[in-house]
């Protein structure tokens, strides 16, 4: 016959297992959920570097189709509410790559959390590698100051192992707001060409770092 201190002993046994195996539980959730967390980040992550190339694929498309039209590249405007030094919307309406009446695109934020919130640029400084002639500046789509996982994050779209260096830019740097595309691409040594043995090449788009490090994604919208 079990006398009830043995009884007791028994329960208190039972209540330790079930705590055990409730922390156990517990601790495997969370775990879970950290993964889960994690996997859903990098998800976003590659969400947003499929945005920023959709948009630049896009946008090439639309230059592309204006200049078979007729249109002189150094006469095409990113003009836009949204960003600020490529002057007025509506200004020249067949000229403006995001009016219905010129290139028709579409225009979208930067995706939240990729950058320090620097806007979308638009530049002719920069030969990309591979592309075009090398003593020619290219047109360009520029997305400043990325943090370095969306930088790596884009460059898998490029063809880049995860753990691959980045691409370096040790010129004078593709990203440079005194250089705003208004017509004029840059020409003889005020073209900057970028490290190119540093790159897969052909280069059409890739994340760049330059001094710093500072990180940039380009997209090229016109090669020259």
């Amino acid at each position: 016959m079990r006398t009830q201190s043995q009884t007791t002993k028994g329960n208190i046994l039972f209540m330790l297992l079930v705590a055990i195996v409730l922390i156990a539980a517990l601790t495997y959730a969370i775990t879970r959920g950290d993964q889960a967390g994690g996997n859903l980040t990098r998800e976003k992550t590659s969400l947003a570097a499929d945005q920023v190339a959709s948009l630049g694929v896009d946008l090439r498309r639309a230059v592309d189709a204006m200049t078979r039209a007729g249109r002189s590249e150094t006469t095409i405007s990113f003009a836009h509410a949204a960003i600020s030094g490529y002057g007025t919307p509506d200004t020249t309406p067949d000229a403006e790559v995001f009016n219905i009446s010129g290139g028709g695109v579409a225009y979208i934020d930067v995706p939240d959390g990729v950058n320090d919130g620097s806007q979308w640029e638009f530049y002719g400084l920069t030969a990309a590698p591979g592309m075009g002639e090398e003593a020619n500046a290219d047109l360009m789509l520029v997305l400043p100051n990325v943090n370095e996982t969306f930088c790596r994050a884009f460059n898998k779209k490029a063809g880049y192992p995860d753990n691959a260096a980045i691409p370096t830019d040790g010129a004078a740097c593709l990203h440079n707001t005194s250089s705003r595309f208004a017509g004029a691409f840059a020409t003889g040594g005020g073209v900057n060409t970028m490290d190119t043995a540093t790159f897969r090449t052909p280069a059409p788009f890739a994340c760049v770092a330059c001094s710093g490090p500072a990180y940039h994604v380009y997209y090229v919208l016109m090669d020259r």
